[in-house]
C-alpha cells in the first residue's frame, strides 16, 4: 500500500510488525501499555508509527510478546535502531521533509536500486557543477548558501555508491536528459565525461526518443530491492508529494516496468558510444 509519509516511513513498518506481535500475543494495547507502564495513547502512537519507540521498550516488548524466533527478534531491534537514525546526512536535518529522509534512507539501506529517468540525469550520477545548475533554480529563489547546502546533500547520498560495498545501480536514462541545456557547455560535457567512466556496479542504458511510446514510460520512478527485514520498495515523486508503495502487486508493476524500458534502451555498451558521441558534437 501506499504509505503516509507524514510519518516515518520506518516507523510505520516498525508499528505494523509491533501490532502484529502484539495480536499473535493475545494481548490488547492496554495490557502492553501496562506492562510498559505507559499509557494507552503510547501503545496506539507507536503502532501507527507517529512516535518513535526507545530500543528499550521493543526489547521488553519482544520478552512479554513471548517472540523467541531470533530472525523476527533481529528484525524489530534493527528496525527501532533505524527508526532513529538519518546516518546519510551528519548535517542539519531542519527543513527536510520526512518522505526526503525516507527516499535517503531507503538508498543507503538498498542492495539494488533501479531508477528510470527520461528528463534529467538521476541525482546519484550528477556531478557537483550539474548539481549546482539544478539547485540553482530549486523553488523558492535559494541563497547561495541553500544552494551549497543543497549540493552537499546530494553529493553525501552519492557515496553508497563509493563505498567498501557498493550498492547497485542499474539506471535507464532517457535521451532528452542527456541532450537538456542544464548548466553551460562545460557542465553537460563534465557529466556526460562522467557518465562515461562508472564503476562496473553501475549500470547506465540510455532509452533513444526512435524507441518510442511504450505505456512503461510514463514518468520517473525508483525501484529498490532490500535486505531483510525490509519489504521491496517502489516510489514515484510529483509536485506536490511523494508516494511509497511496498503492496507487492504494486512493486511487481514497477520492476516489470523497469525491465521493459530497458529491454527497449541501448544496451550499457552502446550507451557508453552514444554518450562519447554526444559528448563529441559539444567539444
Amino acid at each position: 500500500m501506499a504509505k503516509n509519509q507524514t510519518l516515518s516511513l520506518r516507523s510505520q513498518w516498525l508499528g505494523e510488525r509491533l501490532r502484529a506481535a502484539r495480536v499473535r500475543s493475545g494481548y490488547n494495547q492496554q495490557q502492553a501499555g501496562e506492562y510498559l507502564r505507559l499509557e494507552l495513547s503510547a501503545i496506539s502512537r507507536f503502532e501507527r508509527g507517529t512516535q518513535p519507540i526507545r530500543p528499550s521498550y521493543i526489547r521488553d516488548l519482544i520478552s512479554f510478546y513471548g517472540i523467541d524466533n531470533a530472525r523476527e527478534r533481529d528484525a524489530l531491534l534493527r528496525l527501532s535502531e533505524d527508526s532513529w537514525r538519518k546516518d546519510w546526512w551528519d548535517g542539519d536535518t531542519d527543513g527536510l521533509e520526512t518522505g526526503f529522509i525516507d527516499y535517503t534512507w531507503l538508498e543507503s539501506r538498498a542492495t539494488q536500486i533501479r531508477e528510470f529517468s527520461p528528463m534529467i540525469v538521476p541525482g546519484l550520477l550528477q556531478t557537483e557543477d550539474y548539481i549546482k545548475a539544478i539547485m540553482m533554480h530549486s523553488p523558492g529563489d535559494p541563497t547561495a548558501e541553500e544552494v551549497k547546502r543543497l549540493v552537499e546533500l546530494r553529493l553525501t547520498r552519492q557515496r553508497i555508491l563509493e563505498s567498501a560495498e557498493p550498492t547497485s545501480l542499474s539506471a535507464v536514462i532517457g535521451e532528452a536528459a542527456l541532450r537538456r541545456a542544464i548548466g553551460g557547455p562545460e557542465v553537460r560535457i563534465g557529466q556526460l565525461r562522467h557518465l562515461t567512466a562508472l564503476p562496473p556496479h553501475i549500470k547506465v542504458r540510455i532509452l533513444p526518443d526512435s524507441a518510442g511510446w511504450s505505456p512503461d514510460c510514463k514518468g520517473p520512478f525508483t525501484h529498490f530491492e532490500m535486505p531483510d527485514p525490509y519489504p521491496e520498495v517502489a516510489y514515484i515523486e510529483s509536485l506536490v508529494d511523494r508516494t511509497f508503495f511496498e503492496e507487492p502487486s504494486r512493486v511487481s508493476a514497477f520492476r516489470a516496468a523497469y525491465a521493459d524500458v530497458a529491454r527497449i534502451a541501448y544496451s550499457p555498451e552502446k550507451s557508453r558510444d552514444y554518450i562519447r558521441s554526444l559528448t563529441e558534437e559539444l567539444t
